[in-house]
């Protein structure tokens, strides 16, 4: 990918993060990525719903480089391993000063109803985040009880992490999220058979 269109995904990311996708216009993509004109901007994305495709493809991207890239990561135990997760978004968001969050929740809640065709995409990132999270799950099996619905605990780490960072944003206070985060380790911690020993 060139310098100039990651320069635009990157601005358009950040609009789309603070306002939305709708409040979000070309031209302010325009001006924030530096660019000299419109002529510019659709050299590399053919319209506005095109570059909202590409960000939904970078930030897939960027949880698995940043965040599910830990998930995967066999020389820690799998339940650590979750915990580094959850805690990884957390910093993630401290690091922005609870202003914005994750494109993803941000398209999501804003055009899950208009748009089928974001609503589709946005469906199949959510399921491969969803499926790395049960994976990881799954590996940690042997400690957990024996009625451990897999697939129904990933999606309620998914769920969970996305309200809290929309409720740090709202509250503009990591705190927020920390305490949420806390509290969602100790609900997965709920689901450790006590008897048995984390290998």
């Amino acid at each position: 990918m060139s310098a100039r269109r990651v320069q635009i995904l990157d601005a358009a990311s950040r609009l789309i993060s603070e306002r939305g996708y709708s409040q979000t216009s070309v031209d302010d993509v325009i001006k924030a990525s530096g660019l000299c004109g419109k002529s510019h901007f659709y050299h590399y994305y053919k319209s506005k719903e095109s570059l909202g495709y590409a960000i939904l493809d970078k930030e897939l991207e960027r949880l698995t480089e940043r965040g599910l890239a830990i998930l995967r990561e066999e020389q820690i135990d799998p339940l650590e391993r979750l915990g580094l997760f959850i805690d990884t978004l957390v910093v993630s968001q401290a690091e922005r000063g609870c202003k914005g969050g994750s494109c993803l929740g941000m398209l999501a809640s804003e055009l899950a109803d208009s748009h089928e065709g974001f609503r589709k995409r946005i469906d199949e990132v959510f399921l491969g985040w969803e499926t790395q999270v049960e994976s990881l799950i799954e590996e940690a099996r042997p400690s957990l009880r024996d009625d451990v619905d897999t697939q129904r605990l990933a999606r309620f780490i998914i769920a969970t992490l996305e309200g809290a960072v929309l409720m740090s944003r709202v509250k503009r206070n990591v705190v927020v999220l920390q305490g949420i985060a806390a509290d969602l380790k100790r609900f997965i911690e709920m689901h450790v058979e006590t008897s048995r020993v984390r290998r």
